[in-house]
């Protein structure tokens, strides 16, 4: 497991500063982190984790690996990786361990519903029980091996600016 220090925490912020490169200015996200509709994106790539350290750094930073729900949101991602990220994998929320073949999405344990898998894919071989985005396929979704060291992304809710009401 990836161990934690103020030190480690402080590095962690800046590798995920130096990996976003453009940063969110509504003040809704952490620095760095890129905003889209309600929720702030860490993309996390110079800090490679096999998936379930990767579920857990995001915990450690009070957010959650990400749980792409909807078509909007894939393609969101999608073109910011394309954008910024060319030829990399990077782990997402998805898991087919407790069974194979039924894919649920770690943090909420519901059902994976929207997909957007690669051709050929998911693999279903035994071990390939992580989801990806995988930067060969245009960061459509591949299963993969666990222990294989990624980057990932962390998802949170951005953050309310409040509501002004006059009258």
């Amino acid at each position: 497991m990836i161990k934690y220090n103020c030190l480690g925490l402080f590095i962690s912020g800046l590798l995920i500063g130096l990996t976003l490169g453009q940063s969110d200015t509504s003040n809704a996200c952490p620095p760095y982190w890129v905003h889209h509709g309600l929720n702030c994106y860490g993309v996390i790539t110079h800090l490679l984790a096999d998936w379930m350290e990767a579920v857990t750094f995001c915990r450690d930073i009070n957010a959650e690996i990400v749980e792409i729900e909807t078509k909007e949101e894939n393609l969101f991602l999608k073109n910011f990786l394309v954008r910024n990220h060319t030829n990399v994998d990077i782990w997402i929320g998805g898991t087919d361990a407790f069974e194979e073949g039924h894919w649920l999405w770690i943090n909420s344990q519901r059902p994976v519903t929207f997909t957007d898998w690669a051709p050929l894919e998911p693999y279903q071989g035994k071990g390939f029980e992580c989801m990806t985005l995988t930067g060969r396929q245009g960061f459509r979704w591949n299963d993969d091996d666990c222990s294989h060291k990624l980057g990932f992304i962390c998802r949170k809710e951005a953050i309310n600016e409040g509501t002004i009401i006059i009258g």
